[in-house]
Order: structure tokens, then sequence, then C-alpha cells
């Protein structure tokens, strides 16, 4: 990747607590807000938020925030938050990232949602949800094996895979590694895009004992901001194009959080050869100091929603309307 563009430039325009419509509920295990927002998707109609330390998904109202959930599967003990102060951080579905397939007169589409594919708990599994006559059908799927085939083709010795973007550009699912994982020696897992034919990954998931799809792998190096290395944390298709967000955190663990410099906002060449990118300001200009994590696109190449986690799970991650000026689409050299 080249360095950001000083022609380019991308603001924050407004934030929305996203909290859930009718509070929270105990018995699900669930607070009134919506935490770790990880991922964002339009999917049958609906704005659909990814939570990475809560096993719910949330249909989003963009113009109030307020949010109806879809419950996931508990994790132990029938718990479905997960935090350190519970000391049940390692017992999450850890999803970080999701994509919608369209569907067709018989079939009303497929939302999936993936797991970091960390080596902790259930990482290494994904999350498919489907209308129904009752409302949302989810369900999870264990597919190690696929996680494992990416980590072994990817990673150096001593660090861990984390899964934080997926998008779909013709026929190939695209998903992005956050690298910076530090291990043996002090070398760092890579940012990378891993492609992997859709038809094939679609077999797997209905059958985990089906042949592995190949894989594709090309790292990424998306510079730094304010000095910390910014590192992937989601992929959006739209306008003919694969976007990305990327945060400068200074962190080189997948497991730890910590400070955050700032995050990006950028997207690739048709031929993925290149890349232009602009840090994410405020309306004071200067760089927001936000974890940006889940991107979806509006008709408009130049207006875009994304999801902020905060890294506290007493504060309700934001959605926030991103503004963008320059020629984003120009991509002469």
């Amino acid at each position: 990747m080249v360095p950001g563009s000083t022609a380019l430039a991308a603001r924050i325009v407004s934030r929305t607590p996203m909290r859930y419509r009718h509070g929270a509920d105990p018995g699900e295990d669930r607070p009134a807000h919506v935490r770790a927002a990880s991922g964002l998707v339009r999917f049958d109609g609906a704005l659909v938020v990814v939570q990475d330390d809560a096993h719910f998904l949330g249909v989003v109202d963009a113009a109030t925030g307020l949010t109806d959930p879809i419950a996931l599967p508990p994790g132990p003990g029938g718990r479905r938050t997960f935090d350190r102060a519970r000391g049940n951080k390692a017992d999450k579905l850890d999803l970080e990232a999701a994509f919608a397939l369209a569907g067709d007169d018989d079939d009303g589409g497929l939302l999936v949602a993936i797991g970091s594919g960390a080596p902790l708990g259930p990482r290494r599994s994904v999350v498919t949800v489907r209308r129904a006559d009752s409302g949302w059908a989810a369900a999870v799927h264990a597919l190690p094996r696929w996680f494992d085939a990416i980590a072994a083709a990817l990673l150096p010795a001593g660090t861990s895979l984390n899964l934080e973007g997926a998008a779909v550009i013709g026929d190939q699912l695209i998903v992005a590694n956050r690298g910076g994982d530090a291990g043996h020696g002090g070398i760092a897992s890579p940012d990378a895009l891993v492609a992997t034919p859709l038809a094939a990954w679609r077999r797997l998931l209905d059958d985990p004992a089906a042949p592995l799809p190949p894989l594709a792998i090309r790292r990424l190096d998306a510079g730094a901001l304010d000095g910390g290395a910014l590192h992937v944390t989601d992929l959006a298709s739209a306008h003919g194009r694969l976007w990305f967000l990327a945060t400068a955190e200074a962190t080189t663990s997948f497991f730890d959080d910590g400070p955050v410099a700032g995050s990006a906002i950028g997207v690739l060449a048709p031929a993925g050869e290149r890349a232009r990118w602009a840090p994410v300001t405020g309306a004071d200009g200067a760089v927001a100091h936000d974890k940006l994590e889940g991107l979806a696109a509006t008709d408009d190449a130049r207006r875009w929603l994304a999801v902020i986690d905060p890294d506290d799970p007493d504060r309700p991650s934001e959605l926030v309307e991103l503004a963008l000026d320059g020629d984003w689409l120009d991509d002469r050299p």
C-alpha cells in the first residue's frame, strides 16, 4: 500500500449510540446497549451490527440507533456477554466480520458472521442467519479446517490468526487478517487479504468434511498513523472496489486492547495493486481517536456508515456516518 493521500479526506459527521429498543434482558444475559461492535452489513433490507464480546447480532435503526437483538447460542453457563472482569473472555465466538449473500425466489439470502480464528474457545466458527417465519434463525458452524489452513499458510511461528474483515468480490470471498500479533523473536503476524472461491467455501459450510477450497494470499502494509502501525479492521465491497478500515492501536496481542491513535478508511484499485486511504477525523479536523471496526456502504460513494468499538463494556458502541472528500475512485498513479 501507499501512504495516506493528502488529496483525500474522511470525517465523522454524526455519532449515534446503539441501545436496545427494549433495554436490558438479564434472562438472556443482554445489556441495555450494543457493546464491542465489530462488523456492519446490510442484509435483506436491514442494517445489522456484529459484536465480538456478545453473542448477539443487532438490527439497527440508522436514524435513532435503536437496536433489535438477534440472540445467538449462549456460551458456557448460559452467558452471552464476555469480558475480562467475568473471566470468560476466551469463551466467546469473537465474531469480527460479516458479509451478506443474496437469495433467490426460494431462498431469502444468508448473513454470515466470521469468528476471528484465534486459538481460543470457539473462535474458529462462523454464524449464519436467515429470515424465518418467526423472525430470525441463527446457526453456528465449526470450520476449524478452513481457519487452520489460513493460519498454516500465513502466520509466523507463535502468532495468532485474527480475521477482522470479509467481503464478496465477484466469485471470491475475501477475508482480511489483522496483523500485529507478536510471536517468537518479536516477529509479528502480517496484515493480509485471503481469497477463497465462494462456491467452494459454501460447499464447505454445508459439509465441513468437503474438500478445502484453495487460498490465494496477498500481504498488505497499511502504513502508519501518528506513529502507530495501521492494521485492517474491516472490508466492504461497493462501487466496484474493495474498501477497508484500519486502526492504529497500541497492542501486540490478538487478545488485549490498547490505546488507539486513530483509524483510516481506504480503497483498493480494481486490480488490487494499489491502495489510497485517509485518516478519519472529527468535526474539528483532528484525527479521531476511535477504533472503527465495521463498514457499510450507502448509495453515495462519499457517504459511509461505520461502527466504533469503545473497548469498554459499560459504554454503548456508536454508529457513525462518514463523509468522504476527494476523488476516491480515481485510479491514476
